[in-house]
């Protein structure tokens, strides 16, 4: 047989029926549509509602995030009609790896497969990292407490801290859920949807008073955060660092020239201080943060300051300019100049050096040319941004501030948001009625989710005006700082209040959720791998006498994602999973239409509707959510396929169940 044969062989319809006959070790088949459903919006309802959703708004589009959320979801739904239909005619536990498997081949699969690991293992991590957050803002708002930093971040993203204890432990206990049964792992699951669901719909009911429209349609374009303001951070960061380095070098060539006798009568001072330098420790201790904290405090003051004296000057530039085109009238402008002094004033500090305040802004600037062009994606990184942004400037409303590619970032970005409708497939060996049950708890849970994003959306953009939102916990500050507004009475006070505390323990109620679905769904995407040879069977294949599950993939699963949350930066993780995601979409939309032509005999319980037409969207919308992420995560995707190549041509080639057994289909 060819090497191309090989690497193109296909599990036939056939023989995955066999297997799943005649396979003892199968799982139990205990879910129905109701349970199915359940498990999609748990998979699907969780850090990206509570955590993107401000954070798209705005950043990338505005108001406009609900029209990014209809486009991600109608990218989604597309898919989801032919993941249905895959799922009717494959009911056995592997989602699209399996899919692949009996259409395009082995190689193909294995790609897939591997690809997956972005989407549900690498996702576990990230959210695990938020529920980590919000459990910081919960007992804070709660007892007034919160969690070290040097034991709530990794090492890399914070220095002087050590490890993100919160995510680790989440996920420890996720793991010993899983472990026991997937009944009581989706009975825990259905309690945490009904939680969170309740927490979502009590956000849009109560929210909903708080709206108010000018703040869809009524901010100038100009107040949209521009790129510099949102490289100053990081600007900031590398003008303190460059100081220090620079510092660090003048000291260093200072020691060379103290000589012994200086060095003599320093190792005297110090020991001579030594007392009270101990007692200041014990005081306020270091944690091993050392200089580090210095920096990182000088870092904050010196962004704070910049920001302000940003804002203010912006703010009063855009006044000017709308004065003099007619836009708005001098009090008007006069009322914008004073808001910004009341709202930034309070972070200028008169001391700071007006050179460092200009370096930062001249940095930021510099930044914000790299900025413009990823917000492009990959087609602004190939010099397209150019031509592309005479579109931006054509579709820019008071509703869509950010412009087209606003609006489509947005979609790549929010995307995440709607992540886990697909793992309902990778139940199907555990649904009672697969080719019933599963394409009604992968729609239901899309329909349902979709509406909710879309009414959370309308109320966090007409609560707060959007360059204005809270980014890191949008949702609970919208209801904390709406109870300090003017004109609230001190009744609608503690109700908001108990608002923000009650959307704290849903966002964790719903992260704890969808680190549960994910979760599982990894470890049922290498439990179908290990079947068919591609990893080693003994540890992924291994199904539990008593339980009846992947205990030990679980198990070696849970220790992976939680050493990835604990040590490791998550920044670009979102956008690598949703990279990684779009991609399995696109592969699943192009394979339901090849099966069409190849096996049209196959009997199919659900068959997607105008399937040459729904496919082919699919392929486009998803493709085109895909060239607005950056080009380093593309890069990034890469990387990781040719990793999973190698791995695949070192063990899974040659321990391929398929290629043993020769039992190509035809």
């Amino acid at each position: 047989m060819s090497l191309y044969k090989r690497l193109f062989a296909t599990k036939s319809i056939e023989l995955l029926h066999k297997e799943m006959a005649e396979d003892e070790g199968r799982l139990r088949r205990v879910l129905g549509p109701v349970g199915l459903t359940s498990l999609g919006v748990g998979a699907i309802i969780g850090a990206g509602i509570f955590v993107m959703t401000g954070r798209v708004a705005a950043d990338n589009a505005g108001p406009a995030v609900m029209l990014s959320y209809v486009v991600a979801g109608i990218g989604c739904a597309l898919a989801a009609f032919c993941y249905a239909e895959f799922a009717s005619m494959v009911p056995v536990a592997g989602s699209a790896y399996t899919y692949a498997y009996a259409t395009l081949g082995e190689l193909i699969a294995w790609i897939i497969g591997w690809d997956l690991i972005l989407e549900y293992a690498m996702s576990a991590a990230t959210v695990g990292s938020a529920w980590s957050e919000y459990f910081n803002k919960f007992t804070e708002i709660a007892f007034d407490w919160k969690v070290p930093e040097y034991l709530s971040y990794d090492p890399f993203s914070k220095q002087g801290a050590w490890f993100n204890l919160p995510a680790v432990v989440i996920l420890i206990l996720v793991t010993i859920v899983l472990v026991i049964g997937i009944r009581e792992s989706a009975a825990s699951n259905t309690i945490l949807v009904c939680v969170k669901l309740g927490v979502v719909i009590f956000v849009i009911l109560v929210g909903a008073g708080y709206v108010m429209t000018k703040n869809w349609t009524g901010i100038p374009i100009e107040e949209r955060k521009l790129a510099q303001q949102q490289g100053i951070g990081e600007a900031a960061k590398d003008i303190v660092q460059a100081e220090e380095s620079a510092m660090a070098a003048s000291r260093k060539l200072m020691t060379a020239h103290i000589g012994q006798a200086a060095k003599d009568v320093m190792v005297q001072i110090r020991a001579k201080d030594q007392a009270g330098t101990s007692v200041v420790r014990r005081e306020v201790p270091d944690h091993g943060t050392g200089e580090n904290s210095k920096i990182d405090e000088d870092t904050r003051a010196l962004a704070r300051h910049v920001l302000a004296t940003y804002m203010i000057k912006r703010a009063n530039d855009i006044s000017a300019e709308r004065l003099a085109s007619g836009k708005e009238s001098a009090e008007e402008g006069e009322n914008r100049k004073a808001y910004a002094r009341q709202l930034y004033g309070k972070l200028l500090s008169p001391q700071m050096d007006e050179n460092r305040t200009t370096a930062v802004l001249n940095l930021a600037l510099e930044k914000a040319k790299d900025k413009e062009v990823e917000n492009w994606g990959l087609l602004g990184s190939i010099g397209l941004n150019k031509q592309l942004s005479k579109v931006d400037d054509g579709t820019r409303t008071t509703f869509t501030p950010y412009g087209l590619s606003g609006i489509m970032l947005g979609a790549a970005l929010v995307f995440f948001a709607f992540i886990g409708f697909d793992s309902i497939s990778t139940h199907s060996e555990e649904a009672v009625r697969p080719q019933r049950d599963v394409p009604i708890g992968i729609l239901a849970s899309l329909f349902i989710c979709t509406i909710l994003y879309m009414g959370v959306s309308a109320v966090i953009t007409g609560m707060k005006p959007y360059p204005e939102i809270n980014t890191e916990a949008a949702i609970a500050s919208a209801f904390s700082e709406q109870a300090n507004a003017p004109n609230v009475t001190e009744t609608e006070q503690k109700v908001l209040k108990l608002s923000s505390l009650l959307i704290a323990a849903g966002g964790l109620a719903g992260m704890t959720s969808v680190l549960l679905i994910t979760f599982l769904s990894q470890a049922r995407v290498f439990l179908a791998m290990a079947r068919d040879g591609f990893m080693p069977k003994r540890i992924f294949g291994s199904v539990h006498a008593k339980f009846k599950t992947p205990h030990i993939s679980t198990m070696v699963t849970g220790a992976v994602i939680a050493a990835v949350a604990a040590f490791t930066p998550i920044q670009d993780l979102e956008k690598m999973v949703n990279i990684g995601t779009l991609f399995a979409f696109v592969i699943v939309c192009g394979a339901v239409l090849l099966l069409r032509i190849r096996r049209p005999e196959v009997p199919r319980p659900f068959r997607c509707p105008i399937v040459f037409v729904i496919a082919p969207l699919g392929i486009l919308v998803n493709v085109t959510m895909m060239l607005f992420l950056p080009l380093m995560t593309w890069l990034r995707l890469f990387a990781w396929l040719l990793l999973g190549l190698g791995i695949y041509f070192a063990y899974g080639y040659w321990n391929s169940s398929l290629r043993k057994s020769s039992a190509l289909a035809t």
